[in-house]
């Protein structure tokens, strides 16, 4: 069985879901032959739609995703672009690999004042998996009901958004493992027929020219176009943007994008405290509200892109969209901007 991890930080931790997940399978009988991980922490089902359309491993049999815990901004912020992207990655999932069983794995927060938003995402994550033939694993409301019984819930988790490890990590890949083996047992997946869905626009990739910067560690290697401040750059893109993917490092700055009458200013720099726990992290925006329900996407969009910061003639703290652990660029003569791909939604032509 080859196996494929598709989320966020919660698959990549050290004795993590994706460790332990295969060493229970193999404890229970099932020979894993390899395991592929395009995982990313912090990112959304988009990055993971991005990620995944440039995997080329072609022979899975079975792939979990879990974007429960990281989808919740996107989620709450624009849940039309939420919908298609969540969608849209399980579609290319099938897409792909046809014959592989899927598993969502459900994961939550800690804190409670994020439990009502969560719960309707979790509700529809598990209507999306289901229209694709997967199976839903809800460890989040497990893990509720067991702090009812066991401990309170905070004890589980070794911070808001990760679990203890190695013993609650176990525990939940134990049961994913069990839940899925039950499921194959009883033959859930035996009729799953792929029904791609024509409606969703496809996803369009574009980078941009210039010069060039690369990233690798010991999981991945990525390439960028370097932006320098106050610079613009000029490109087209099929259909509409709704992402932009880069490297925060230290002489990252903002990014003004401009697409017909949309403006939005985003950051790509960590905030000072966490800055020097990584030489680089790799990160995606999604663009909230340009997916709006009145845009066409035929056609091609010019789109204007500018690296800033708060002395930039460009900078305009109205049109800065808000994102965690992400701070504006104070003036320094260096920055810039280490672009990876825009993400854009498109239809094809009728031929």
């Amino acid at each position: 069985m080859n196996i494929l991890f598709v989320g966020g930080s919660n698959l990549v931790i050290r004795d993590g879901l994706s460790t332990l997940i295969p060493q229970c399978l193999s404890a229970s009988g099932v020979e894993v032959e390899n395991v592929f991980n395009i995982s990313v922490g912090a990112t959304g089902s988009l990055f993971g739609l991005e990620n995944l359309s440039m995997f080329g491993k072609k022979n899975i049999d079975l792939v979990f995703v879990e974007y429960g815990i990281n989808d919740l901004p996107l989620h709450s912020n624009d849940k039309r672009l939420w919908g298609y992207a969540f969608s849209a990655l399980l579609d290319k999932i099938s897409e792909k690999y046809p014959s592989a069983m899927l598993v969502t794995i459900l994961l939550g927060r800690r804190r409670e004042r994020f439990w009502e938003k969560q719960a309707k995402m979790h509700e529809g994550m598990s209507n999306i998996t289901h229209r694709y033939g997967g199976l839903v694993v809800d460890i989040d409301s497990l893990l509720k009901h067991k702090s009812q019984r066991i401990a309170a819930l905070d004890s589980f988790y070794l911070d808001d958004s990760h679990y203890q490890s190695p013993f609650v990590t176990r525990y939940i890949s134990e049961t994913v493992v069990s839940e899925f083996l039950v499921a194959k047992e009883l033959g859930f997946f035996n009729d799953k027929k792929v029904l791609l869905d024509n409606d969703l626009p496809r996803l369009g990739l574009s980078s941009v020219s210039g010069e060039i910067k690369c990233y690798e560690n010991s999981r991945f290697m990525q390439k960028t176009t370097v932006l320098k401040k106050n610079e613009p750059v000029v490109l087209s893109v099929p259909g509409v943007p709704v992402g932009i993917s880069f490297i925060s490092e230290f002489e990252s700055c903002s990014l003004l994008i401009e697409a017909g009458e949309k403006k939005k200013i985003i950051n790509t720099k960590r905030k000072k405290a966490s800055l020097g726990r990584f030489s680089f992290i790799l990160k995606q925006t999604p663009l909230y509200n340009f997916f709006a329900s009145d845009v066409g996407f035929a056609g091609m969009t010019e789109v204007k892109l500018t690296a800033v910061d708060t002395s930039s003639a460009g900078w305009d703290a109205s049109i800065m969209q808000n994102t965690y652990g992400m701070e504006p660029a104070e003036p320094e003569s260096n920055s810039k901007i280490f672009i990876s791909h825009i993400s854009s939604c498109f239809v094809k032509k009728a031929s």
